[in-house]
């Protein structure tokens, strides 16, 4: 057993059997519809929540897991002898960072150490990959992590802003908000906020114009590459099909955007993440 627990949250989006082979212990959010209240991933499934979206009036909202939640896992972790490094999505855009950091101090602060990605959804999902399978000490799961994240690059297309501006998660790309009816922005994350990369006319251009600048970005390098949608597998299917004849990749994942990240970008959100091989890999 390796000597080097990996720790994340549900907003990461890793696919439940990747989590499970590679040893990675997830920390659930919670999302609420009205008076209705669900454990991300325990009770409540992406293809459920997004039924309940479509069908609904009333938006989700999302909760922060507890310190103690987070301190339950570390402990259990450092009572089977293994030290902890927990990756967790940016602090700009939710408190379940500052809730894991509460834990480790709380708990062991010099075998705990906890990472703020700076990014979202399987951003932060490549980066927890990076330190399990570079697990060998903490030192060098978390030089892995922090090298990842050094070519870590995410892009999304989202197919109505009102999530976004409802939920108060735009940031940088609020000056879109009312002259959207014909722009589909490819839309990026930059310093942990999201921003907008360039404005297009219609899905499908707004597509192509991802996958280039994506190209751009790879150049001849070697990628992780994970696509993900929220209820849009087709769509998702047919770029990531691009996207392996076109770049050298190690892994590639498909999957959804989960619950945490989908109550703010919708469905029919489409998001791209990759980060570059290390050395050996």
């Amino acid at each position: 057993m390796a000597g080097i627990q990996i720790v994340t949250d549900s907003s990461a989006d890793l696919p439940e059997e990747v989590a499970k082979r590679h040893d990675i212990r997830i920390v659930p959010l919670s999302v609420s519809f009205g008076d209705e209240h669900y454990t991300d991933g325990v009770d409540l499934t992406s293809e459920e929540f997004y039924r309940k979206l479509r069908g609904g009036s009333v938006l989700p909202r999302t909760s922060q897991p507890a310190p103690g939640q987070f301190a339950d896992v570390y402990r259990e972790a450092l009572a089977a002898g293994r030290k902890v490094l927990s990756v967790h999505i940016s602090s700009r855009l939710s408190g379940t960072y500052q809730a894991a950091c509460l834990a480790a101090e709380m708990v062991d602060p010099e075998n705990i150490l906890v990472v703020d990605s700076l990014t979202v959804s399987m951003g932060v999902g490549l980066l927890a990959l990076a330190g399990a399978q570079h697990n060998a000490t903490l030192d060098q799961a978390l030089n892995a992590v922090r090298a990842a994240n050094d070519t870590l690059g995410l892009f999304f297309l989202v197919d109505t802003f009102e999530y976004m501006e409802k939920n108060g998660r735009i940031g940088r790309a609020a000056s879109l908000v009312g002259s959207l009816l014909n722009i589909k922005p490819v839309l990026a994350f930059r310093d942990g906020t999201v921003e907008v990369r360039e404005k297009l006319r219609g899905s499908k251009r707004a597509q192509r114009r991802m996958l280039e600048l994506f190209r751009q970005e790879v150049g001849d390098n070697k990628v992780h590459v994970a696509m993900l949608h929220a209820d849009a597998e087709q769509e998702a299917r047919e770029l990531l099909d691009e996207i392996q004849k076109s770049v050298e990749c190690v892994e590639t994942y498909l999957g959804y955007v989960g619950p945490i990240i989908g109550s703010h970008s919708g469905p029919g959100t489409l998001g791209l993440t990759w980060r570059l091989a290390l050395p050996g890999e």
